[in-house]
C-alpha cells in the first residue's frame, strides 16, 4: 500500500508539472506571435531624451545617444522592445539596450528594399537602420524584409565590419553615404591617420623647401655670373655645394617621412 501511495504522488507530481510546463509554453508562444519579445537587454543610461524601443545606438566619448550618420564605426546595439530580461537597474534617463540577438529594430525601406539576409547599418536618420549595400560597420542582418517606407523588423544584432562584394558600382554612392563612410573610417584609426598626415606634410614641405632653395640659388648664381664673369669658377662651384645641400634634406625629409609611415 506504501508503495501504491508513493507511486501515486509521483504521479500527480509528474502530471501537473507537465500540464504546468506546456500550457506556460504555449502561452510564450502564444505571446511572441502576437507581439515579439527582445532577449537580454542591459539597463543603461542613455543621453539622447528622445531614444525609443527599436532605435539604433551608438556611443561616442562614453554617452549612448541615437546613429544619425550611415556606417557609423560607433553603432553600440538598440533600445530593446519589451525584452523578457533586463539586468541592472532602472534609473531615470536609462533605456534597456541589446548589444546582441534578435531585436526589432527601427528600419527603413526608403533609400532602397530591405530583403532577408540583408545587412543593416545606421542611416543620416536619427535611430533608423537602412541596407548596406556597400562594405562596412553595420548594426547586423535583417531577418524579415521591408518592402517600403518604415517599421520594426526583426534584426539578428552583432555590430562588426561587415566584409561582401557590393552589387552596385561605387560610383552609384550619394554625398552623405561618401561623407559617412569617410568619418566613420578615420575615427577607426585615428593614430594612422595622423601619423599619415604628418608624413604627407613633411615630404611635402621638405620637397618645396627644397625646390624654393634651389630657384633661389640658380637666380643668384646666374646673377653673379652676369655681373662679376671672372668669378664664374667660384660662383659655379658655390652653386653645386648649395645645389648637393639642398638635395640632402630634401631627401633627409623624404625619408623621414617614409620612416614616419613605416613606424
Amino acid at each position: 500500500m506504501k508503495k501504491f501511495y508513493i507511486f501515486f504522488c509521483s504521479f500527480l507530481f509528474i502530471f501537473f508539472i507537465s500540464a504546468f510546463l506546456l500550457t506556460f509554453s504555449q502561452r510564450i508562444v502564444f505571446a511572441q506571435d502576437s507581439s515579439f519579445f527582445s532577449p537580454n537587454a542591459v539597463q543603461l543610461k542613455v543621453a539622447d531624451s528622445e531614444a525609443e524601443p527599436g532605435d539604433v545606438i551608438v556611443k561616442k566619448k562614453g554617452e549612448l545617444t541615437r546613429a544619425d550618420r550611415p556606417y557609423d564605426s560607433d553603432i553600440f546595439g538598440v533600445v530593446a522592445v519589451n525584452p523578457i530580461i533586463t539586468v541592472g537597474q532602472s534609473v531615470p534617463g536609462s533605456l534597456p539596450i541589446i548589444t546582441y540577438g534578435i531585436a526589432l529594430v527601427k528600419a527603413s525601406a526608403d533609400y532602397e528594399k530591405i530583403n532577408e539576409g540583408d545587412y543593416l547599418t545606421s542611416s543620416n536618420v536619427s535611430g533608423v537602420a537602412r541596407k548596406a549595400p556597400y562594405p562596412g560597420f553595420v548594426l547586423g542582418r535583417a531577418m524579415e524584409s521591408l518592402e517600403k517606407g518604415e517599421d520594426l523588423i526583426k534584426v539578428l544584432v552583432y555590430p562588426h565590419e561587415a566584409v561582401f562584394e557590393a552589387k552596385e558600382a561605387w560610383q552609384e554612392m550619394n554625398i552623405w553615404e561618401a561623407i559617412g563612410r569617410i568619418i566613420s573610417a578615420l575615427e577607426r584609426d585615428v593614430p594612422n591617420v595622423l601619423r599619415y598626415i604628418f608624413a604627407l606634410l613633411l615630404a611635402s614641405g621638405s620637397f618645396i623647401v627644397g625646390f624654393r632653395a634651389f630657384a633661389v640659388s640658380l637666380k643668384e648664381g646666374i646673377t653673379g655670373i652676369s655681373r662679376n664673369p671672372l668669378a664664374k669658377g667660384s660662383i659655379r662651384l658655390s652653386m653645386m655645394l648649395n645645389l648637393i645641400g639642398i638635395v640632402v634634406v630634401t631627401l633627409a625629409g623624404l625619408f623621414i617621412a617614409l620612416f614616419v609611415i613605416l613606424l
